[in-house]
């Protein structure tokens, strides 16, 4: 499914599975300076950049196929069928990670919207909705050193997946900002998946503060929704 172009020769390799179940595929996809990956995806996919790079190929490149700059958390929808090709054109690791989106939505965007508007406390899952389509809604989620308020509860109403992409440590705290519900201790590439089922907007169960756990490390987990 990637394809790796060197000069002297043509081989398969693949992203790094992270995680898969019926509804997602998880990957990471790291390429070293002068490597290229080619593929046609067999799926809806989010591909979802981490740390800063430089590309050729990508979808937003100039006429010229001269490098073009990433950013750092910058979300890349494609269709399923669409053909990706992306050179590393910089001089550290292009890393991506992709969430292949595996089956149609389980849900209306009419019972997607009475869901997140009947909700008990903010549907606001992340730091920032970066996308939402009607596939999936993308956050990122990212706390400094110590932040987070318990106080400050919000609510899972879809099915969503997450993935740390540095160590990082969660701590817990119950709708009514009680502490101990969790202690989630993470490496970089850490995989976590959650059913949610229909009615939890009205389920306070559903519904949590978190915190970062360190006092000396930042919170990077990218997560997405999936209607």
């Amino acid at each position: 499914r990637i394809i790796k172009f060197s000069l002297s020769s043509i081989m398969m390799v693949l992203p790094k599975l992270l995680f898969e179940n019926e509804r997602v595929r998880v990957s990471d996809v790291r390429l070293s300076p002068g490597e290229s990956i080619q593929t046609t995806l067999g799926f809806p996919t989010v591909r979802w950049q981490v740390d800063d790079g430089w590309h050729k190929g990508g979808p937003d490149d100039d006429d010229d196929n001269g490098p073009v700059q990433v950013h750092d958390k910058q979300v890349i929808f494609d269709e399923s069928g669409s053909i990706c090709e992306i050179e590393n054109a910089g001089q550290e690791i292009y890393r991506q990670v992709w969430f292949e989106i595996k089956r149609e939505p389980s849900r209306t965007e009419e019972q997607v919207q009475k869901a997140l508007s009947e909700a008990i406390y903010t549907t606001d899952v992340g730091t920032q909705l970066l996308l939402e389509n009607r596939w999936c809604r993308v956050w990122d989620f990212y706390l400094e050193p110590g932040e987070g308020d318990p106080h400050e509860p919000h609510h899972h109403v879809l099915d969503y997946v997450f993935v740390y992409v540095a160590k990082g440590r969660l701590l817990g705290y119950s709708h009514n900002g009680e502490p101990g519900l969790f202690d989630s201790v993470n490496n970089d590439g850490d995989v976590t998946w959650f059913d949610i089922p229909p009615g939890a907007e009205n389920d306070v169960h559903h519904a949590h503060a978190g915190k970062n756990g360190y006092d000396d490390l930042p919170m990077r987990e990218y997560l997405v929704e999936l209607k």
